[in-house]
């Protein structure tokens, strides 16, 4: 047996859920939607082409990747910043 826990589907449906619902309009807007093609800072069209109501459910779990990607990455650089040796250079 394995020590490695791993989450169900339905567990990582829940949390991309959850994370979805902490966005603001404005972080949704800045990727494109995958679904309409709706390019950044555009609101998600209907087939029609009117505009729809709410971004459409890909657009959010995309932006919900793309923040989470984002502050993975600054706490990396963070996390290498307070590693780094603090040298004082001695005049020789």
């Amino acid at each position: 047996m394995s020590s490695i826990e791993h989450s169900s589907p339905s567990k990582r449906l829940h949390y991309r859920l959850v994370k979805t619902k902490e966005l603001t309009l404005k972080q949704i807007l800045l990727v494109r939607c995958p679904t309409c093609g709706a390019a950044t800072k555009e609101v998600c069209e209907l087939h029609t082409g009117a505009p729809r109501t709410g971004p459409h459910q890909d657009r959010e779990f995309s932006a919900a990747e793309a923040v989470e990607a984002k502050a993975k990455k600054q706490s990396g650089r963070q996390r290498k910043a307070r590693h780094l040796p603090s040298q004082i250079l001695e005049p020789a």
